[in-house]
């Protein structure tokens, strides 16, 4: 059983890309929003060692042996013994999810979609074909058939979780914008002195919740810390209140041919030979707490992209 949790924070949140900033090159870097499902654990980790009154610099400490901290949270350099779901986002009290990149739509959707952010839409959903007239390297071989016009990939935008369960024929599909204000935000670098740096201007979008908008996740273990509190998000440390949802999200998990990828999902052996249909593939980093370093850049598929096995806890099958 997976415990839930909603997420809101008091400002604006800000996760960049793998671009670099560099002086005459380079002064804006791409948004990264939702965050990532490493983002949440970092955050819920640290919530843990602040909650439970475990000093950072103790928890470092290779002489660390707190069995239950351990148990719930593991060593600062060992993989997490717990997976995120998501996250995804909670508004009006409903939840809404990626949309699959194996369903297509016309793609005269796609204007409506930019301009009104929301769009009624009936998916053309691939199938898998067997056909010895078409030869691939791959095992199985999904495709989209249109009516009349060119087709483009849902992936990107977003669906209801009811009406992905319920699997209506027509269903809203909506655009990012729609839970979600970007703002541009410009700044300047400071040296060591904290002093302006002459020249280094640079601009970021940040991402403000909409007014009755949260994020939510899943957590598949249960965590020793409060039902409600604070954390903090990346390394800019925007912090918001959390709180666990009384009720339970079922997510659908039978044998099907497809799985849906509920976030973004790291490059693997197995990852590549069961990918069925994604976008374009996003590279993170981030802050390896144990080498006190950066981590080395992994390419990821982005959350929306589909695969033939059931290969990570974040992908729920595709009736």
């Amino acid at each position: 059983m997976l415990n839930w949790y909603r997420f809101k924070p008091v400002d604006t949140l800000f996760f960049r890309g793998s671009e670099p900033m560099i002086l005459g090159e380079n002064h804006s870097a791409t948004p990264i929003f939702p965050p990532t499902p490493n983002t949440i654990v970092g955050a819920l980790r640290t919530a843990v060692l602040i909650q439970n009154g475990i000093n950072f610099k103790k928890y470092k400490d290779n002489g660390f042996n707190n069995d239950k901290i351990i148990s719930s949270i593991g060593r600062h350099n060992d993989k997490p013994p717990f997976d995120v779901i998501g996250p995804l986002f909670l508004y009006e009290n409903k939840i809404f999810i990626p949309a699959p990149y194996s369903w297509y739509m016309d793609s005269d959707y796609k204007k409506i979609l930019y301009k009104d952010m929301v769009a009624k839409v009936s998916p053309i959903k691939s199938f898998l074909l067997n056909s010895d007239m078409i030869k691939t390297n791959k095992e199985k071989l999904f495709w989209a058939k249109p009516d009349k016009s060119e087709l483009v990939s849902m992936g990107g935008y977003w669906i209801s979780f009811d009406d992905f369960v319920q699997e209506k024929d027509a269903f809203v599909l909506y655009n990012i914008t729609y839970f979600v204000n970007f703002e541009q935000r410009t700044g300047i670098a400071l040296n060591d002195s904290r002093i302006v740096r002459d020249g280094h201007i640079y601009s970021f979008n940040h991402a403000r919740l909409k007014e009755d908008c949260e994020l939510v996740f899943g957590i598949n273990k249960e965590l020793p810390i409060d039902s409600e509190g604070i954390i903090k998000l990346g390394a800019e440390q925007r912090f918001g209140r959390y709180k666990k949802l009384e009720i339970n999200i079922e997510i659908p998990d039978s044998n099907c041919d497809t799985y849906l990828s509920l976030s973004v999902l790291p490059k693997s052996d197995k990852a590549n030979r069961s990918i069925v249909a994604t976008g374009k593939i996003l590279y993170f980093g981030g802050w390896d707490l144990a080498k006190g370093f950066h981590k080395p850049m992994i390419g990821y598929f982005p959350a929306g992209s589909v695969f033939d096995e059931k290969i990570d806890e974040n992908l729920i099958g595709i009736k």
